[in-house]
């Protein structure tokens, strides 16, 4: 045991008399936290009485030491510095008992069905709560208690502060040290991401990184080689495959999610509804986490991107009520759109190195829907789950290409019906009738339903498709809700531009889509959640019946195991019941919605400049609407990590091209174009918009050149990191 301790124990403890030390001479006997902890926990697990004395001792050592392990590239430190953490520091190596009476905090909430067997709820319990050395997660767990409205077991679950520090390190979080630069999370060194003196250790992490933590941890409960199924069911387990996602597939687990930080969540809320104030954007990320806090610094980007056009636009009203400037649009557009999506690649960046995400790349882990055979992964030897592709590919090209050619169809004869409609009613009315504009309203509310339709399609046809990861279920959804929404949208612009040839229709035609369709989307989903809200609660209590006789023998057998229970009075069991039966959030439909736009904005807008000013009022009060809605109606959003916008990125980039080509077309079949060409033949004519539109696409490609992706600034913040990784990677050699 002395040998134990020596180890564990520095040669040298800090006397109050000292005023500095030498990295030098402590640099090889100080191990990490993270070490020492775990081997405190398994000399916990001895029995003689002797040791257990020594153990005490032992603990108490490492307690007047832990906050002193971090050492940083600088010298010598003075002792100052540490004294002034530890006022701030809780202390890192409190019993798990002590975390256990706290528990003030419940980072997520795990619900099991009905009809889920009482043996299959204890070996999962003890799995997350097992020791990790066993196969455990470690976590602190207490159940909602039982009561008259009790319907099923309810978990909420949370960790130690030692735990969200340990597994911080095992992610690879980045954070801010002193020094300024973004570099990996070191527990051994936690002295040196104290950045700031008022920092507290809560601080180190955000609220959005302590519940990618907790999910961290529960996904990765693994199945052992002997653990082949899921006791009391039959759900088959294979080694290494994730317990708790494999719980989810079967509806072992009925709900997994966070709940609203509510004192936090009131003072963002407070200030980001403002609309003259700015976007909050680094407390957005620090609460709903990068992917939330990315699409809202992209809305607000873009917002302002448009006040060049919407200036331009007025400007053209006050000029001309005609089409003279369709020419001079048409260009502008263009390198409009390409330079702002090229700023915003460099925006982006800065907001990834500065949330530590710049450099993170996606783990090739299955999702939670995959399904398919066990078989040897050729790589590792392991058991894993086995689809063969031949079947994706099958799905994809002769189930899914066929059901979009189809809503291709449906969206063209419903284009086509609508102008035999026009027609009709301009023999009847007279073409100065407001009757006239009943045709493009009601195709705008058609097309603003149907793009629900289409999301739930998409998302059908993509869950047929089994892709193995996350990332490549994202991207095919993406792709699939691109092709139908542009079909849908655009394919009656098209019409009247290309077929019809009329400026003056397409102009109307254009203002009245972008117009109904925001204001009937702004209805939708903000109406919807509102309702469920309301009126979810009440359906809730009147129409689900409780369990409360058959549960209790099962809650007693829990109780046995040492679960604890929240007290009855506890506002976590009133809110939980309040947001679960809320949606859930995400960023597929707002991300959609902001493609659509972007559309309207440079495919056709340099016939109606003004659509840039009906966007960019729209966007004024989505910001706020939106912010509302997710800090009222929806649940809290699982936080994801994300260094950019993802596939949404080539789907914006994707309609500037192809809007080069219409923009073209445009300027062909503009009259003014024509004026200046009566001398050309029209081949001539023709060859030369050929020449035009292959100079525009020169003009993109010079401007991606010209624009780095990431400001000079990341670029030197980063070579500087890894100058200095690489050099205290030499020292530790």
């Amino acid at each position: 045991m002395d040998d134990i301790k020596a180890k564990l124990i520095p040669n040298t403890i800090f006397n109050d008399e000292e005023d500095e030390f030498s990295l030098k001479s402590h640099k090889e006997t100080i191990p990490s936290i993270r070490q020492r902890n775990s081997q405190i926990h398994a000399l916990e697990n001895m029995d003689q009485n002797e040791e257990k004395e020594k153990l005490h001792e032992l603990h108490s050592s490492l307690k007047r030491t832990s906050k002193a392990v971090a050492f940083s590239d600088d010298g010598p430190r003075k002792r100052a510095g540490f004294a002034a953490h530890e006022k701030r520091a809780p202390d890192m190596s409190s019993s798990t008992s002590e975390d256990e009476k706290r528990f003030v905090e419940s980072f997520m909430v795990m619900e099991f069905s009905e009809n889920t067997d009482s043996e299959t709820i204890c070996w999962i319990l003890e799995k997350i709560r097992g020791k990790r050395i066993d196969g455990g997660a470690e976590l602190l767990v207490r159940k909602e208690p039982l009561t008259k409205e009790t319907r099923n077991l309810i978990l909420h679950i949370s960790a130690t502060q030692m735990k969200f520090l340990e597994l911080a390190d095992d992610i690879g979080f980045m954070k801010q040290t002193k020094n300024g630069i973004i570099r990996n999370f070191n527990v051994a060194c936690l002295d040196d991401f104290f950045y700031d003196e008022n920092m507290a250790m809560e601080d180190i992490l955000t609220s959005a990184d302590r519940q990618i933590i907790i999910k961290y941890a529960l996904e990765n409960i693994r199945a052992s080689e002997q653990e082949h199924h899921i006791p009391g069911t039959r759900v088959q387990l294979h080694h290494g495959q994730s317990i708790i996602q494999a719980a989810q597939h079967a509806e072992i687990i009925t709900s997994l999610h966070s709940l609203h930080d509510k004192s936090k969540l009131r003072k963002l809320r407070h200030v980001w509804i403002k609309p003259t104030q700015p976007q909050p954007i680094d407390e957005i990320r620090n609460y709903f986490g990068e992917s939330v806090g990315m699409y809202f610094s992209f809305l607000g980007f873009y917002t302002y991107a448009l006040i060049v056009p919407t200036a331009l636009g007025l400007l053209q009203m006050a000029l001309s009520e005609e089409t003279e400037t369709v020419p001079f649009f048409c260009i502008f557009y263009v390198v409009w759109m390409k330079v702002f999506l090229e700023l915003w690649k460099r925006k982006s960046s800065s907001h990834a190195y500065r949330w530590g995400t710049i450099t993170m790349t996606n783990l090739d882990e299955p999702r939670v829907g995959y399904y398919g055979k066990l078989g040897r992964d050729f790589i590792t030897g392991k058991l894993t789950l086995h689809y063969p592709k031949w079947k994706t590919y099958v799905q994809m090209y002769f189930v899914t290409a066929p059901i979009i050619l189809l809503c291709i169809s449906i969206a063209a004869f419903v284009t086509i019906f609508q102008f035999y409609v026009e027609s009709y009613l301009a023999e009847s009315f007279g073409l100065d009738s407001y009757i006239m504009y009943v045709p493009s309203i009601v195709n705008a509310i058609y097309i603003a339903l149907s793009t629900v339709a289409y999301d739930k399609l998409a998302t059908y046809l993509t869950d047929k498709e089994n892709h193995r990861t996350q990332s490549q279920y994202e991207r095919h959804r993406v792709n699939k809700l691109i092709v139908l929404e542009f079909v849908n949208n655009f394919l009656c612009l098209f019409y009247i531009a290309f077929v019809l040839q009329d400026m003056k229709m397409l102009k109307t035609q254009l203002m009245m889509q972008l117009i109904v369709l925001q204001f009937v989307q702004n209805v939708l989903e903000n109406l919807f959640p509102y309702l469920k809200k309301k009126v979810g609660l009440i359906a809730v209590n009147t129409f689900v019946q409780s369990r409360y006789d058959q549960l209790q023998k099962e809650f007693e057998e829990y109780d046995q195991m040492g679960i604890q229970s929240l007290e009855p009075d506890d506002y976590r069991i009133l809110r939980n019941k309040k947001e679960s039966i809320l949606d859930e959030y995400n960023t597929y439909d707002d991300y959609l919605e902001l493609y659509i736009q972007f559309g309207y904005m440079v495919l056709f807008s340099s016939v109606a400049p003004m659509t840039s000013f009906w966007a960019i009022l729209n966007n004024v009060i989505e910001i706020r609407l939106d912010a509302y809605k997710l800090c009222s109606f929806f649940k809290r959003p699982f936080a994801r990590r994300t260094k950019n916008i993802g596939a949404w990125q080539l789907a914006f980039e994707t309609l500037a091209v192809i809007s080069i080509m219409t923009n073209c077309g445009i300027l062909y079949l503009s009259p003014q174009m024509r004026e200046m060409a009566t001398n050309l033949s029209a081949e001539t004519y023709a060859v030369s918009f050929l020449v035009i539109e292959h100079v525009l696409l020169g003009l993109t490609w010079f401007i991606y050149k010209a624009i780095p992706d990431t400001p000079l600034w990341v670029r030197v913040a980063l070579a500087r990191a890894d100058y200095e990784s690489r050099q205290a990677l030499k020292r530790e050699d």
